[in-house]
């Protein structure tokens, strides 16, 4: 005989990568699940970001931990749901002879945190990605990294836990409800949906929820940028990083050889408030992605249109990076807020003040560990043990209910 879940209805607010997998992993164990998604699924961060599995960016210990997982499920949901461009070829940082006393320790220090890792020459860069000019002298090829079309994730995510019976309603959460000292649904701008238990996904949104509740929930909030092209002829199918990729992460800050002067484009260096991730991939249809500069804002209402500086450092770095890119056409652009942490580490938990409640968000690198995530707090919502320590990703943790400056770009 099954065993039923703990929770048999759970309200899950947010419809982008988290939560639309969130909801698939419930319907799946059972739950009778309601998500709710105020425009349309994916129309926050998770539907306009590049789509990398970052394996080579992620810190040792939980963060890395929670990306294995992601990276262990994407092949399964990849066979399984319908197609979202799922590509594991790896990811490539290309850089030139300024970076090269950087390099070895990078190296050293990702292969010993257990990435594989192997470092080739200009010739071997160029046939991963042959967009690359004569002047990079080698790469950095992590072979677990991969990438894929964030927004068509989303809608497959949906339609498989459509599929399984959740129900997806287009409102606007507007407060958590409330009673003896539980909660037991959201109030939506149209009225009650109640349930055993509820899992806020919200991304930005998140910290707006949780303070209407009278629970803080302290987040930082980007500004992430993207530009696509028009289709070009030559075909590459790894996800291609820039050198001031070394920047926007402590951990590499803190190695030796590290000196901005190496790592970041003149551009960067007279624009010191626009984070740049630079990075290149391509679509299936030929199309190429282009960032990603990214902006502190204010919260989750801050305009998502991309900048004057953020544009600027696109084309600038990348352009003068690799030449190839210098006249192609430009299709579109766009943005959206991303959360983060103030320690790097996303909250995926139960909330202990309030009973019922569940929390996934803070995340910003939610491609990579968007799966996982799902996962794990599916786990929490039915009472099943993870298959991962979720201690450092607690809700009850200063970071959270106190709030901390950015120790990274992007932690």
């Amino acid at each position: 005989m099954t065993t039923p879940p703990a929770a048999a209805s759970t309200i899950v607010v947010g419809a982008g990568i988290v939560g639309a997998a969130t909801a698939l992993y419930l319907a799946r164990a059972g739950v009778e699940v309601t998500l709710i998604e105020r425009y349309e699924p994916g129309a926050g961060a998770s539907g306009r970001n590049a789509g990398y599995i970052s394996m080579i960016t992620r810190s040792a210990g939980p963060q890395l931990e929670l990306a294995r997982l992601s990276r262990k499920l994407y092949p399964e949901l990849a066979d399984e749901l319908d197609d979202f461009e799922f590509r594991a070829n790896g990811a490539l940082v290309y850089y030139y002879d300024e970076q090269v006393p950087l390099i070895e320790g990078f190296v050293e220090r990702r292969r010993a945190d257990g990435l594989p890792i192997d470092v080739v020459d200009g010739d071997r860069a160029r046939e991963l990605c042959p967009l690359l000019p004569d002047e990079v002298i080698g790469g950095i090829h992590s072979r677990s990294d991969c990438y894929i079309h964030p927004g068509k994730l989303v809608e497959a995510l949906v339609a498989a836990a459509v599929k399984e019976g959740a129900r997806l309603v287009i409102d606007d959460a507007v407060e958590l409800q409330v009673d003896s000292g539980r909660c037991i649904g959201i109030r939506t701008a149209t009225g009650l949906l109640t349930a055993d238990t509820v899992a806020l996904t919200a991304g930005s949104w998140t910290a707006e929820l949780m303070t209407r509740a009278g629970l803080p929930f302290h987040l930082l909030h980007m500004r992430m940028q993207m530009v696509e092209t028009a289709p070009i002829d030559d075909r590459f199918d790894v996800a291609a990083y820039g050198p001031s990729l070394f920047h926007e992460y402590a951990f590499v800050r803190e190695l030796p050889g590290y000196d901005d002067d190496i790592v970041l484009h003149p551009l960067q260096q007279i624009m010191p408030e626009v984070g740049l991730l630079e990075l290149i991939c391509q679509r299936a249809d030929g199309r190429l992605w282009l960032g990603c500069p990214i902006e502190f804002v204010d919260g989750p209402d801050a305009s998502p249109a991309p900048t004057v500086a953020g544009m600027a450092q696109t084309f600038g770095v990348l352009g003068d990076h690799v030449p190839a890119l210098q006249h192609l056409a430009v299709e579109r652009t766009w943005g959206g807020i991303a959360p983060q942490t103030g320690d790097g580490l996303p909250v995926i938990s139960a909330v202990p003040a309030l009973p019922g409640l569940f929390v996934g968000s803070g995340l910003a690198y939610g491609a990579t560990v968007g799966p996982a995530s799902a996962r794990v707090l599916a786990d929490l919502v039915i009472g099943r043990e993870p298959d991962i320590d979720v201690a450092a990703f607690r809700y009850d943790r200063p970071a959270i209910t106190e709030g901390m400056a950015r120790s990274a770009t992007l932690g």
